[in-house]
């Protein structure tokens, strides 16, 4: 007997399709289950780790031993001629064809009916039920509620943690995609991604965000295979609108993001028009998408190997505009942190430029080119290709931080006021939009106000990503804000809490000192032994404690020649921190006028009108108070 008609013969072949059958049944249950619950994706590769184990051993099993009237025995102890391996065989078969028969009736479910049941209890809100979208009547029905959808972050249900990036890029290009719907409302990134891994009710979550309703779902991808699960559900009672789960080679994750969004506004604001482009900026290189995603994550936690990973991006799809945009914001990021700041600033334009041949509407590539001409002083255009990527998206909280950012370096404190509290209310998670909040707040004289964002929305801990993009620490403004106050005793408390590094402590000791009144030339020196021409103290923001100090101490003259020097050697940056009240003795020093003249403010303010701090006295002479 050969040994293939020994394997039919002891039925193994009959076992191991049946095990393979029953195998891929289980997994097809525990897939739905985990989704369902949310499960880690480890769980899942369990499962299917402990199911690829078990099939050798059943077939070894299935080999060695045999089922007998009296029980198991070991194949070589039983007589061939009592053996009931035909009828064991039979039944086998039997079992198979049932097992099919499940399988088929599973695909024919699926197919037809997978989206028609009915939604779950308000009770099982966090639960996938596959709904299929509101009818038309009912779309009506909803036409007076607030067309408002927060989207969560989707859970990464693959096995590997390092492919959490796939999962917030896919999630950022679905909120994207309902941006540009017509008529939704639809919080920012850094809004929604403060609720990432939550363990609560989405209900409560959605009235956090001021949203009527809330998508959600998991995302597990697998070489070029993608599973999206996504459900729409309503915040007021909890119920689910819709819910799909989408099974597609990546090539086709852009179509997914189209018919995400097409079924979101036909439930909340009607069919999309047909000039609705709600995934511009398509590439046919999924490895290009792949590491594009990748570059934007890094991007946002501001790790030093961003640039290369965009750069490559772009190298493996030179025409995909989004990778060139957010490569020009990288090149522009970086600037701030090292030395060759006005390298970055010409990539910056370079590339914004390129992208923008690409795609003229791209946003990114706006802010990126408008940030690195403000930068460099070229107030008028950047003030104008601000202004057209508002109209685009008035509700990008990375624009609005970069446009309040330009109102308040050329000293129109009131737009800067305006433009970052309007970015605040749309998104108060997002550290730089709020300490520009901050900061405009202090310049128009809202202590009160600035004082409640601090305590509120600064030590609560809101700003989980603060590590990301610089320190978050508000002793500056808690010091400043008690001498603007005329609060000494509460100056020098906020600075003895102050628990600085082992290198700032110096610092802190001479602080100290100018604030009781006895610093000596010690004390100074220690103040101006710090470099001064960096970005974040004269030269950008005012919350430099060595500034305030300085300021109270009359070292004004000292301030300019450093802003100055700045000026000499970098050939970027802004003068942020001159319209801060505690920047007043600076502002009155007769060579203000020589540091104005330097960073080309009269020449812009002449052109769109002066802002409340400083004027002309005649034709040539500038005045500041």
């Amino acid at each position: 007997m050969s040994f293939f008609e020994e394997l039919k013969r002891r039925n193994v072949i009959r076992v191991g399709i049946a095990y393979a059958v029953i195998a891929w049944l289980i997994m097809q249950f525990s897939d739905v289950v985990l989704n369902n619950i949310e499960a880690p994706g480890w769980v899942f590769q369990v499962i299917m780790l402990v199911l690829g184990i078990g099939l050798p051993i059943a077939l070894i099993f299935a080999w060695a031993f045999e089922l007998t009237a009296d029980g198991i025995k070991k194949e070589k102890d039983v007589d061939r001629s009592q053996s009931i391996r035909s009828q064991t065989g039979k039944k086998l078969n039997t079992a198979i064809i049932g097992l099919l028969v499940l399988v088929a009736v599973y695909f024919f479910w699926e197919s037809r009916f997978a989206n028609k049941t009915e939604t779950a209890a308000p009770e099982t809100v966090q639960s996938v039920s596959a709904t299929a979208p509101v009818e038309a009547t009912e779309i009506d029905a909803l036409a007076n509620d607030e067309k408002s959808v927060a989207v969560l972050p989707f859970v990464n249900m693959s096995s590997d943690p390092e492919q959490e990036y796939f999962s917030d890029g896919i999630t950022e290009e679905i909120i994207n995609a309902l941006v540009k719907i017509p008529g939704l409302s639809v919080p920012a990134r850094t809004s929604v991604f403060g609720f990432k891994g939550h363990q609560g009710d989405v209900r409560q979550i959605g009235e956090q965000l001021n949203v009527a309703y809330i998508l959600e779902g998991s995302i597990r991808s697998q070489a070029k295979q993608v599973r999206i699960t996504a459900q729409l559900i309503k915040v007021d009672d909890g119920f689910h609108l819709w819910s799909e789960t989408y099974d597609r080679q990546l090539d086709n994750i852009f179509v997914v993001q189209e018919e995400i969004a097409a079924a979101i506004s036909e439930v909340l604001v009607g069919a999309l028009d047909v000039g609705v482009a709600t995934v511009p900026n398509k590439t046919v290189n999924m490895e290009a998408y792949d590491t594009y995603l990748h570059g934007r994550a890094l991007l946002r936690e501001r790790k030093l190997e961003t640039i290369e990973v965009l750069e490559r991006a772009t190298q493996l799809d030179p025409t995909f505009a989004p990778a060139w945009a957010a490569l020009a914001l990288a090149y522009q990021v970086r600037g701030y942190y090292v030395a060759s700041g006005p390298e970055y600033q010409e990539k910056t334009k370079q590339t914004a430029r390129h992208a923008l041949t690409l795609d003229p509407d791209n946003v990114d590539a706006l802010d990126a080119l408008a940030s690195a001409l403000r930068d460099t002083w070229h107030w008028a255009e950047a003030e104008e290709l601000f202004e057209q990527a508002l109209a685009i998206d008035p509700e990008s909280s990375e624009l609005l931080e970069d446009v309040s950012e330009f109102y308040c370096s050329v000293g129109r404190a009131q737009d800067c006021l305006e433009v970052s509290k309007r970015g605040y209310e749309l998104d108060h998670n997002f550290f730089p939009l709020t300490r520009n909040y901050v900061e405009a707040l202090i310049m128009t004289g809202q202590y009160e106000e600035t004082t409640k964002v601090l305590q509120q929305d600064w030590n609560t801990g809101e700003f989980q990503h603060a590590a990301e993009i610089g320190p978050t620490s508000t002793i500056g403004d808690d010091i400043v804000m008690a001498l603007l106050a005329n609060d000494l005793p509460g100056a020098i408390r906020f600075m003895n809490e102050f628990q600085p590094s082992e290198t700032f402590r110096p610092v802190k000791a001479a602080a100290l000192n100018v604030l009781k009144g006895t610093a000596n030339n010690e004390d100074l020196d220690a103040l101006k032994a710090r470099d001064y021409t960096n970005y974040f103290s004269i030269g950008g923001y005012g919350f430099s404690i060595e500034g305030y100090m300085l300021i109270y101490s009359g070292e004004s003259e000292f301030l300019i020649d450093t802003a100055i020097a700045f000026f000499k050697r970098d050939q970027w940056g802004t003068l942020f921190s001159l319209w801060h009240p505690a920047w007043d003795a600076v502002r009155k020093d007769p060579r203000i006028e020589e540091l104005l003249e330097l960073y080309k403010l009269p020449e812009y303010w002449d052109e769109t009108g002066w802002p409340d701090y400083c004027h002309r006295v005649g034709t040539e002479r500038i005045q500041c108070e």
